[in-house]
């Protein structure tokens, strides 16, 4: 399996992509890095591989990162609040059966990026336009959290784009009697308590003490994600999901407290053609809580498809 850094510039024609090699010969991809005449920049997956791709500009001075690993159908991944780095496991396991291609959402390396993106519109627009320049017409797309809720508003927006769709502990929606907790009231090092069924899966330091990167990556990513959701995560998705036309399928963890389970039951009323699987014991953080259930279902749903 090849890992690939591709460079994209977004609204022209996609630019040549780079192999980087083969990975070691573990059998999962390795995201490594080589020196670049252009800007690029290295994140750390929490397996402690280095990821890394590089930074372009648009006609209208934009930045886009994209991570891709792996080989077959496109499956394009849209990360939740930690950012691409701490999904790097999911990726990896992911590519074992896709190309992935994993965007950095805008905001997320730096705050200047979301200066022309004013709302949810045009955020969507901003990834119709990375796939535009990926030249994928279609693909299954999947997210996390921000990213499942973004990865709705791209189905709902642009129907053809999206051949499959899978949103795990997704947020965009808004019921009075269920609201969705207020994650930009508390301070940083609470966070996890929200996040996790289990506050102790949290990031870590190693000696108890909560991973100050992690914490940072976290806070800036927060920054970012509320211009769409804060004060509450409401920018009109509901009216919108009855126009995707993938199939759907949602998968959350039946002890998240910061966005209740009963909000599976609103997105399935919602969407057309939408299954569920509620997994138990588990918070928001699917994917460090429950990777391996999380990566059981989405091939059980592939194996159907």
């Amino acid at each position: 399996m090849m890992m690939r850094r591709t460079t994209i510039a977004l609204g022209g024609q996609p630019a040549a992509t780079t192999a980087l090699g083969p990975p070691p010969p573990a059998a999962t991809p390795d995201f490594k890095h080589q020196a670049s005449r252009e800007a690029s920049h290295e994140l750390n997956n929490s397996a402690g591989r280095q990821q890394a791709s590089q930074e372009v500009k648009n006609s209208a001075g934009r930045q886009q990162v994209v991570y891709r690993a792996g080989s077959g159908p496109p499956l394009v991944w849209l990360h939740g609040l930690y950012g691409v780095e701490a999904e790097g496991p999911l990726i990896e396991a992911l590519a074992e059966h896709y190309s992935v291609f994993a965007p950095l959402a805008p905001g997320f390396a730096d705050l200047d990026e979301l200066d022309d993106i004013r709302d949810i519109h045009d955020l969507a627009l901003h990834y119709d336009d990375v796939m535009e320049a990926l030249e994928l017409p279609e693909a299954v797309v999947a997210g996390h959290s921000f990213g499942a809720m973004l990865a709705a508003e791209l189905a709902a927006h642009f129907p053809s784009r999206v051949s499959r769709l899978v949103l795990l502990s997704p947020l965009g929606l808004w019921n009075d009697r269920y609201p969705v907790a207020d994650l930009f009231g508390l301070p940083a090092l609470e966070v996890p308590k929200l996040l996790y069924a289990d506050p102790s899966r949290a990031p870590s330091s190693g000696d108890g003490k909560p991973d100050v990167d992690k914490v940072i990556a976290l806070t800036r990513g927060m920054t970012t994600v509320a211009r769409f959701l804060w004060p509450i995560p409401d920018r009109g998705l509901a009216r919108r999901l009855r126009r995707v036309r993938a199939p759907t399928l949602i998968v959350h963890g039946d002890q998240d407290r910061f966005v209740p389970v009963q909000y599976v039951d609103d997105f399935l009323r919602l969407l057309p053609n939408a299954t569920c699987k509620i997994i138990p014991g588990v918070g928001h953080m699917l994917l460090t809580e429950a990777l391996d259930q999380v990566l059981d279902v989405m091939m059980a749903e592939e194996a159907r498809a």
